[in-house]
């Protein structure tokens, strides 16, 4: 994949390859943005590139170092994920070795850290000399969506490379082509400019709309009781493993609607706070159906008290 096959980011993309182009390549990088948004797909092909051994060919794939890459063969490229839950030292400590033996293929070596922030205090700190006292040929990219779980001696040895989230737009291109069906531009709002987030909720798409469909009647006055409440918004007591991304959903429509019925606001800021109670419960491991259950009641009793008054 070519950068102009990525969406997204075209400054930082126009910037690294000015970085190749003009042999201005740092030893280290830091990519910073929320996941989704290209920042491992740029950081790879960013990897190729400068591990290409055709320089004249910016979308080269054909050299023996990009053929290579290409297979997940090239000795000289490796990337690092966390163990588990986090990075250890005994994975910097792996890395550390391949970075002081020299490229095999290409004049450089490239390592990437995924989830970098992931990354052990005593790992950060291991990873600080190879920082310090890089190889003329070593390039390293640390991948964050969180910097502050970073280490300030760590972070200023890096270039700081800020990703920022995709506009609806492209949002959309990337849909087109990859045939996944946005059945509203509240699902777009709900991506927040991240293509992972759009992924994750494709997968889970149905639940999506039958929410959205409950938020629809309660706001249009369609439910008559707190039956007719729970019955239409039976998907959150069957969608366990996802509720806290369909009550962020509940919580987006109900600020669209903030600013299309000012009159009412006040009820949609109250059920938005009710909301955000009923994902701390969750958080908390209050029973679930009586979180449910309670956040429906209250919702019901804000917009049945507020039509009780018009």
């Amino acid at each position: 994949m070519n950068f102009n096959e990525i969406i997204g980011n075209s400054k930082i993309k126009q910037d690294l390859q000015e970085a190749i182009d003009n042999n201005t390549i740092s030893h280290s990088y830091m990519f910073v943005g929320i996941d989704g948004i290209g920042k491992r797909l740029i950081a790879k092909e960013f990897a190729r590139k400068i591990l290409c051994l055709n320089k004249q060919d910016k979308n080269c794939n054909t050299c023996d170092s990009c053929i290579k890459f290409n297979s997940s063969n090239n000795p000289d490229y490796l990337e690092i994920y966390p163990d588990g839950n986090s990075i250890k030292i005994a994975q910097v400590r792996q890395m550390q070795e391949k970075v002081y033996q020299k490229p095999i293929v290409s004049n450089k070596k490239v390592f990437i850290i995924d989830d970098s922030e992931k990354m052990t205090e005593e790992a950060q700190n291991a990873l600080l000399k190879t920082l310090e006292e890089p190889p003329e040929y070593m390039v390293i990219i640390l991948i964050t969506s969180n910097e502050n779980k970073l280490l300030n001696t760590v972070k200023s040895r890096c270039i700081r490379i800020n990703f920022i989230p995709l506009t609806q737009k492209e949002i959309s291109t990337y849909a087109s082509k990859n045939q996944i069906n946005i059945t509203s531009q509240n699902i777009l709002e709900m991506c927040g400019g991240s293509i992972g987030n759009l992924e994750k909720i494709n997968e889970n798409i149905d639940s999506y709309n039958k929410l959205e469909q409950g938020v629809m009647k309660l706001i249009e006055e369609k439910l008559k009781n707190i039956v007719e409440v729970m019955d239409s918004f039976n998907i959150l007591y069957e969608s366990k493993d996802i509720i806290q991304d369909l009550l962020d959903y509940m919580t987006v429509l109900m600020y669209v609607h903030i600013s299309k019925e000012k009159d009412y606001r006040q009820k949609f800021l109250n059920t938005i706070r009710q909301i955000e109670e009923t994902k701390r419960r969750l958080y908390s491991n209050t029973n679930y159906d009586m979180s449910i259950d309670n956040l429906l009641f209250k919702v019901w009793e804000e917009f049945n008290e507020n039509n009780s008054r018009s």
